[in-house]
């Protein structure tokens, strides 16, 4: 249904006053990014013979179906066939073309030439793949102002544009700040009286120091990570092949013990990817993998076609590739799934070659009490395929079933459901709590087959002593059946893809064998040991250190300061913003690497630093010269968001419950009074 009502107000306001002004801000941007790949002049045979980077080719698109195949409403019509596009870009087409679909182009191909991509060698050159160095603090006038080297490269700035900055910050305030800054919660009364009648020059700094050693300051930022992390504990959809992740609180609560303990920012994330590589790696730290085993899976109907199970299956690996490429790096590696990066100097086999390492990387879940590996590594399987086997039987028993020869079948796999049951209840005296947790898996269905699964889509959260995590195995799918398709599993075997040209899985071309990004690697970018992940993480944190740190640094200064120095925080590429400051994050990123990527270093050296401090008021000069405050001559205001919302409301009226970790409850709950982030 089209929802133009929700752009009426805008349109109302005078934000997008003409449509040729939502063209170039919105309409423009999203065909350049999801369509010129496949329709534009340039090409010798345009997809459909469709051309949308000329006035021409889009008017006749727009008078055609371009809305239908937006709105995914034909099977047969969906554009990209890569997915549906988010419903804020598609609302933004109806709009522009609810207000006479105004096109400002002249009436010729208008394709950038950056569309042919940029060379690996000339990408080497790209400001964000430079090594990071210190720099010297400029040269300013008024030195009094300084407190931290930020202060200087800031201030040469705002002096340069005749601007000075702003005044500090009232007591009450800045402690405000604080307290919401590193914990997520007001201030209670007494503390901020105690702060404010505290003449102790080094009053501020203490309370620093304080509120980074509170385990409030964990969870507050545990927060961000897990928005970076695409952290649920649920799936996109809720059939019984997708169930939720009922161990996915593990994954949170380690992320907020890792940022307590200050764990070095490099090993944080080679734990998350390849914490069950990495020698003398505690037991309790594998709960970090569940950044790659609660990430999101999509629904996979086994009744459906061999192509069909395996395109959702590669989508499953193009989110893992783009969570890392995006979250990590800074990069929209994803872009090159169909063809060769349109604007950045990454080729289709370096997304394959990403691919396959995540084609060899399944999900499982592990006791977290200390167990036999080998016995462990035998689990790990045959949960999985007890799991395809109780879906399949269950899925084919009674009315549920609309396959030919479903008796045939089931009798099959109820002979190897019955056969792994006898291995695994072999273990009952050693590991008990193994076999309890398979026993749901070899019980007989009810009657109302379709009744059991459904009861089984939302089992919740779990204290059951397990975690999910991930183990290398290849992913296949197996398609000898015409009427059911398998997922199948190879522990211990790397699977190298092909690549997939346009994307298609039907359309196999050259090996991908499992590499990092040639644009990035200082040395040779082959993984080959095992999945890869732990040579991944490495290289991430070493060959690509540069990069890694320039992000993680710019996405920690949006969220003290309200917007990032790049203004595009996971694109690093050429279609990202450059930095307003480069120098400055240039020396941030590397004194943060030689202070041993500690994360609570970076925090000390943004707060204590006076343009941290400063006052929020505007000021008539300043809005007159630099109206959005990109050179920080104020502080930026920030709306409070949900979170810190509840949690502070919680405080305030004294219901909050303090204990930390644990298994997470409803927010909806009245008896819920824990931290939003338990929810």
């Amino acid at each position: 249904m089209p929802r133009l009502h929700l752009l009426a107000p805008l349109l109302a306001a005078g934000l997008y006053a003409q449509s040729a002004d939502l063209f170039e801000s919105k309409i423009r941007p999203a065909l350049v990014a999801n369509c010129y790949g496949c329709h534009n002049s340039k090409l010798k045979s345009p997809m459909g013979d469709l051309v949308l980077d000329t006035k021409a080719g889009l008017r006749k698109a727009v008078e055609g179906r371009l809305l239908k195949a937006l709105h995914y409403n034909d099977p047969l019509l969906q554009m990209p066939p890569t997915g549906k596009l988010p419903q804020t870009v598609i609302d933004n087409f109806e709009a522009w073309i609810a207000a006479g679909a105004s096109d400002p182009r002249q009436d010729t191909a208008t394709v950038s030439q950056a569309l042919r991509g940029m060379s690996v060698a000339d990408g080497r050159k790209w400001w964000s793949f430079q090594p990071v160095a210190e720099k010297p603090a400029p040269a300013v006038k008024n030195t009094q102002w300084l407190q931290r080297k930020i202060d200087a490269f800031l201030l040469a700035r705002i002096e340069e544009k005749g601007l000075t900055p702003s005044a500090k910050a009232d007591k009450r305030t800045l402690a405000q700040r604080l307290y919401l800054d590193l914990t997520g919660l007001r201030p209670t009364y007494e503390e901020l009286e105690a702060f404010v009648n505290n003449a102790d020059p080094n009053a501020y700094k203490n309370l620093v120091e304080k509120l980074l050693s509170s385990p409030q300051y964990g969870e507050k930022w545990a927060r961000h990570w897990l928005d970076v992390a695409r952290y649920a504990e649920d799936n996109p959809t809720s059939e019984a092949t997708n169930p939720p992740y009922p161990y996915a609180w593990r994954y949170r609560d380690w992320v907020i013990e890792a940022l307590n303990k200050d764990v070095p920012y490099n090993h944080f994330l080679k734990l998350q990817l390849a914490a069950d590589k990495i020698p003398d790696s505690k037991r309790e730290d594998l709960r970090a993998l569940g950044y790659l085993g609660a990430a999101p899976v999509y629904h996979k109907d086994q009744r459906l076609s061999y192509d069909v199970i395996y395109t959702f299956l590669s989508d499953d690996w193009d989110e893992r590739v783009d969570a890392v490429s995006r979250g990590l790096l800074g990069l929209t590696v994803a872009c090159a799934r169909c063809h060769d990066h349109k604007f950045d100097p990454i080729p289709t086999k370096d997304y394959y070659g990403l691919a396959s390492v995540f084609a060899s990387t399944m999900r499982s879940e592990r006791p977290t009490f200390d167990i036999d590996p080998q016995v462990e590594a035998r689990f790990q399987f045959v949960q999985r395929r007890l799991f395809d086997l109780a879906y399949s039987r269950n899925l084919l028993t009674g009315e549920a079933s609309t396959v030919v020869g479903a008796e045939e079948r089931v009798i099959r796999w109820k002979q190897e459901i019955a056969t792994l049951q006898t291995e695994m209840e072999a273990l009952q005296d050693r590991y008990p709590v193994l076999v309890q947790y398979l026993e749901k898996f070899w019980r007989d269905p009810p009657k109302q087959a379709r009744q059991a699964v459904t009861a089984r889509r939302r089992p919740g959260a779990s204290e059951d002593p397990f975690m999910n995590t991930v183990y290398d195995a290849g992913s296949y799918v197996d398609g000898s059946d015409a009427n059911y398709t398998w997922l199948t599993y190879k522990p211990g075997e790397p699977r190298d893809l092909p690549v997939f040209l346009r994307g298609n899985i039907a359309s196999p071309g050259e090996p991908a064998p499992r590499k990092f990004l040639d644009v990035l690697a200082k040395s040779d970018p082959k993984l080959v040991n095992g999945s890869g992940r732990l040579e991944l993480a490495e290289k991430i944190v070493t060959d690509a250190a540069p990069l890694t740190a320039r992000v993680i640094v710019n996405r920690v200064w949006a969220w003290h300061f309200g917007r990032p120095l790049v203004n595009t925080p996971s694109d690093f590429g050429t279609q990202g913003d450059k930095p307003t400051h480069p120098e400055l994050l240039d020396d941030l990123a590397a004194r943060f690497i030689a202070n041993g990527w500690s994360l609570k270093w970076l925090h000390r050296e943004i707060l204590l630093s006076s343009a941290w401090q400063q006052s929020g008021t505007r000021r008539p000069d300043g809005d007159k010269i630099d109206q959005s405050n990109t050179l920080l001559w104020r502080m930026n205001p920030r709306r409070l968001d949900v979170e810190d919302y509840r949690d502070s409301l919680l405080r305030i009226a004294g219901t909050l419950k303090t204990d930390i970790y644990g298994i997470s409850q409803d927010l909806d709950a009245e008896t819920n009074t824990r931290r939003t982030i338990y929810g």
